[in-house]
């Protein structure tokens, strides 16, 4: 596959970052975890501005970083020269709707967990084992507050029988290979949402995805896991395009309250702004968005992005959370 190839189902292709310093993310997505930039440049002009709905004279420094040959689960970090800047998420804040943790994939969780300790990053809790029982397989994961207030998920994936979920995405990591420091590219994003239904009709209505797996996080060990008091109850859908990464974790609180992150999630602040997803007719996706309810950010416009070249692309919020979701067709 490559950024042209048709495809009927749209995995995550790329998670925006805004970023307080650029040097320093890079430390950590090129340098700790080996993703590879493969494009640097300062973004600025009309196009820029009315896209991201800045003033006049607005840019952003921008690395587009990325693992692997298809266009999927790929990073892409802007820091905005505008001088008044927000952090979208305080550390404090675990649990939220809006666009929440990036799911990556580490080869050896205690070498890892020791050495991203001793870099200063701040764990939730030793890794944890999870067993899902035998169609799927066991794991072990490990969260941590990364740059710009961005929470990591680290996963080690631990049943090799190739009949089980996590066998199958072994063996797929096993021909598609890994960093050279051992991690992989975004397999998983969070998404907090306030309703799951019109959440999930987004993303099986303008972007054909299609349900993974679903179900309710409930109990004391699975609450503790996920820092929540043991009586809440959480609605879990995930769904899929058409790779085994970029996949999207929906969850709803079923009992309980979450802050909102959505109204702080936009550029020029600092955090987790946006998912961006390729389509094969952008304005076919716009009618669908439009269709649902969808709120217009900007677009459809063309303009060249980061890492894509030219595109015609639109930016809607999710009508479930209001979370920034980037539609766009390379020309």
């Amino acid at each position: 596959m490559n950024d042209t190839a048709k495809s009927t189902s749209a995995p995550v292709s790329v998670v925006v970052i805004g970023v307080e310093s650029l040097a320093k993310s890079l430390d950590f997505y090129a340098g700790t975890l080996g993703l590879e930039v493969t494009e640097s440049r300062v973004w600025q002009g009309r196009d820029f501005e009315q896209y991201w709905q800045l003033p006049s004279g607005a840019s952003a420094q921008c690395a587009f970083l990325a693992h692997g040959a298809d266009p999927v689960g790929r990073i892409q970090l802007m820091e905005f020269s505008e001088p008044e800047r927000k952090l979208v998420r305080e550390p404090e804040i675990r649990r939220a709707t809006g666009l929440f943790n990036l799911n990556i994939y580490a080869s050896d969780m205690a070498r890892d967990y020791e050495q991203l300790k001793s870099q200063g990053f701040n764990f939730w809790s030793e890794p944890a084992h999870n067993n899902f029982g035998p169609a799927v397989g066991e794991t072990l994961e490990a969260a941590f507050d990364g740059p710009d207030g961005v929470v990591i998920n680290l996963i080690q994936l631990l049943s090799d029988d190739p009949k089980t979920v996590i066998g199958h995405i072994i063996e797929f990591i096993g021909e598609y290979g890994r960093t050279p420091k051992g991690y992989t590219s975004v397999v998983t994003t969070a998404h907090g949402v306030r309703d799951m239904e019109k959440a999930v009709e987004f993303y099986y209505g303008p972007l054909n995805m299609t349900l993974f797996i679903e179900s309710v996080l409930e109990g004391p060990e699975t609450n503790r896991a996920l820092c929540l008091p043991e009586h809440c109850r959480t609605q879990s859908v995930i769904v899929q395009g058409s790779h085994e990464y970029g996949k999207i974790a929906l969850a709803t609180p079923m009992n309980y309250e979450v802050p909102d992150l959505t109204p702080v999630a936009v550029p020029p602040n600092i955090g987790y702004l946006a998912q961006s997803f390729a389509v094969d007719d952008i304005d076919m996706a716009a009618k669908a968005c439009a269709a649902l309810g969808a709120e217009v950010f900007a677009g459809p416009m063309q303009l060249a992005l980061p890492g894509r070249g030219d595109c015609r692309s639109i930016i809607v919020r999710n009508p479930g959370s209001g979370a920034l979701q980037e539609l766009f067709q390379p020309c």
